[in-house]
């Protein structure tokens, strides 16, 4: 859609954040120290690779031990840094997507609202597909009703790109090389003339979305599949965008908490953050690292989600609480 990932910011949140900084006195908040990633120990690394099926929605679900990590880019855009340490609780994550025929279960149970465009939901070619025109609060409830919810920014980063064995940070799920053909990423130009990269023109086999778990060499270092496009994918944190025009304001990495950070406090803003690309926008150029955030009302065809779990804590109205 756009050649410059910088109109994210301009467009995306501009306005808000102008807002913010026009109406509050600016504050520089304390930057917290980074310390080193401590290696996984060798019984969480025998863990690795364990899955289970929900017996809500019959999802599958990956493990991923308890650690450290590190979160954000150097390489990115402001909202990507400073890159930070994050320690984490161990917790599950969705293999896939949620999809239409698992989405359209909620609906009938009358837990869920139907999306907002029915094109691709009332298809059956579509059934396997990710759920679509979606909005953050329809993910919360889908989640909430299998018993799950959003995965925190930091957990859906950590699940997609730390590799634990090596100890070091991925850029794509599968490596540090960008591949078109393990991912479902903008190769089509039927909606626009950008492309993830020259020449990939029908590089990952389809025009729109793809069938959940169609690109298994794609995996990240924990089995989690189609986190490197398909498409976006709603996270629990609220989003707050960082105006590049005032240095006043400071990104959430820069004072986020050591321990399970779950973002911003959702009373400032309405915007809600998302991870992972799509096949039809090349914003962040597939990069695990790259934030977006839209309204959490918000519904798009290159929107959807996927769920967590905890196994110790469990994020409800914005506080972790132990179970």
């Amino acid at each position: 859609m756009f050649s410059n990932e910088k109109i994210l910011i301009l467009s995306s949140v501009f306005s808000m954040a102008m807002f913010m900084i026009t109406s509050c006195a600016p504050v520089t908040l304390p930057i917290i120290p980074t310390p080193r990633v401590v290696p996984t120990q060798n019984s969480s690394l025998a863990e690795l690779g364990n899955t289970k099926v929900s017996s809500k929605d019959d999802a599958t679900m990956v493990y991923v031990p308890a650690g450290q990590f590190s979160m954000g880019s150097k390489l990115g855009l402001l909202d990507e840094k400073p890159v930070h340490i994050i320690q984490l609780d161990a917790f599950w994550m969705d293999r896939t997507e949620v999809t239409n025929e698992m989405y359209r279960k909620c609906v009938q149970a009358g837990k869920c609202d139907e999306p907002s465009n029915l094109l691709y939901y009332n298809d059956p070619q579509y059934s396997n597909h990710p759920v679509v025109f979606v909005s953050w609060t329809n993910a919360v409830s889908y989640c909430s009703s299998v018993n799950r919810r959003l995965p925190t920014e930091a957990e859906w980063e950590k699940a997609a790109v730390w590799d634990p064995v090596r100890n070091e940070k991925l850029i794509y799920p599968w490596g540090n090389e960008y591949d078109c053909s393990k991912g479902n990423f903008d190769d089509e130009i039927e909606l626009d003339s950008s492309l993830m990269q020259a020449g990939s023109i029908s590089c990952d086999g389809y025009r729109l979305t793809a069938p959940v778990g169609s690109f298994p060499e794609g995996a990240s270092p924990y089995g989690a599949l189609d986190m490197g496009g398909n498409v976006w994918e709603w996270v629990h944190d609220a989003f707050l965008g960082v105006n590049p025009f005032n240095t006043t304001v400071q990104n959430y990495y820069a004072f986020s908490p050591f321990e399970n950070p779950m973002g911003v406090s959702p009373a400032i803003t309405g915007y809600r953050g998302l991870r992972g690309g799509s096949w039809n926008w090349i914003y962040g150029y597939g990069r695990s690292a790259y934030r977006l955030g839209f309204g959490k009302d918000d519904t798009y065809d290159g929107v959807g989600f996927r769920c967590a779990e905890a196994t110790r804590f469990h994020v409800s109205g914005g506080v972790r609480t132990g179970r």
